[in-house]
C-alpha cells in the first residue's frame, strides 16, 4: 500500500514539476480546516507533509487565516495554535477578508508564486479545479493526501506539450525544401476551370424586318409552286 502511495505522489508531483514549473523546496498554503482536520486525525502537519512530499517543505498561513480562526473563538482555538506555528504569505488586502476569498485572490488563477494548497474546505476545491496548475492537498483516513491534478490542469499541460513539439513557420518552411530537393515535391498549382460562355451577342448577325409588302418566305414558296402548276397547264 506504501508503494502505491509513493508512486501516486512522484507521479503528481513530476506532473506539476514538468508542467507548471514546481521545484522543491515546495511552498505550502494552510487554511484553518486543514489544521481542524489534522487535530482530528492526530496528524502533525510539521513532521508529516515534508516526509509526504519526500523534499524540504515550507508551511505558510495567511493573517485573513488566522483572524477567521480568532473571530470563531475556542471553536477553532486548536487550528488557531497549529496556524501560528507557520509563516505569513503576505496577502497585501486594504480590509480583512474571510480565509476562502483571501486563499482565491493570493494564489489567484496562474498560481504564479508556485503554492500547494492544503484545505479541507469543499468550496475551495471545486473553485481550484476550474482552474490549471494548483496541487491540492487533504487529509483523509489519517493520512495527508495529494490530490490528482485536475481535467483543466491536464488540458493546459496537453496544449504546452502539443505547442512544443509543433514546428514553427520556419522550420515548417525548412522541412518543405528538403522534401523538394530530396524527391523533387512540386506545389501542385491548381489548374483554373474556365466557364463556359455563351455565344456572344454581338457576333451574331440581327435579323433583317421585311419590308411593307414584302412576301415572306412560305409565302413566296406558295407563289413559286402556283406558277410552276399553271405552266405546266399550258404546256400540257
Amino acid at each position: 500500500m506504501k508503494i502505491k502511495r509513493h508512486k501516486h505522489i512522484r507521479k503528481v508531483l513530476t506532473f506539476y514539476s514538468s508542467n507548471f514549473g514546481f521545484k522543491p523546496p515546495y511552498n505550502v498554503l494552510i487554511d484553518g480546516t486543514f489544521c481542524k482536520a489534522a487535530l482530528k486525525f492526530k496528524v502533525n502537519i510539521s513532521e508529516q507533509l515534508p516526509k509526504y512530499l519526500e523534499a524540504d517543505t515550507k508551511m505558510w498561513t495567511t493573517q485573513c487565516v488566522l483572524d477567521e480562526c480568532e473571530a470563531f473563538g475556542s471553536v477553532l482555538y486548536g487550528p488557531l495554535k497549529v496556524l501560528k506555528q507557520f509563516k505569513l504569505q503576505p496577502c497585501n488586502h486594504k480590509s480583512t477578508l474571510s480565509a476562502s476569498k483571501c486563499i482565491t485572490r493570493l494564489i489567484g488563477k496562474k498560481n504564479k508564486e508556485k503554492l500547494f494548497l492544503a484545505t479541507q474546505d469543499k468550496m475551495l476545491n471545486d473553485w481550484f479545479r476550474t482552474k490549471a496548475g494548483t496541487p491540492m492537498l487533504y487529509i483523509a483516513f489519517n493520512t495527508i493526501t495529494l490530490e490528482p491534478p485536475s481535467e483543466k490542469s491536464k488540458m493546459k499541460a496537453e496544449r504546452q506539450t502539443d505547442a512544443k513539439i509543433a514546428p514553427s513557420e520556419r522550420e515548417h518552411d525548412v522541412i518543405k525544401k528538403l522534401k523538394v530537393e530530396a524527391f523533387g515535391e512540386q506545389e501542385v498549382k491548381k489548374k483554373k476551370h474556365k466557364k463556359l460562355k455563351g455565344a456572344n451577342p454581338l457576333s451574331m448577325k440581327p435579323k433583317r424586318k421585311r419590308k411593307e409588302g414584302e412576301l415572306s418566305k412560305s409565302q413566296k414558296k406558295k407563289l413559286k409552286r402556283k406558277q410552276r402548276e399553271h405552266l405546266s397547264i399550258e404546256n400540257g
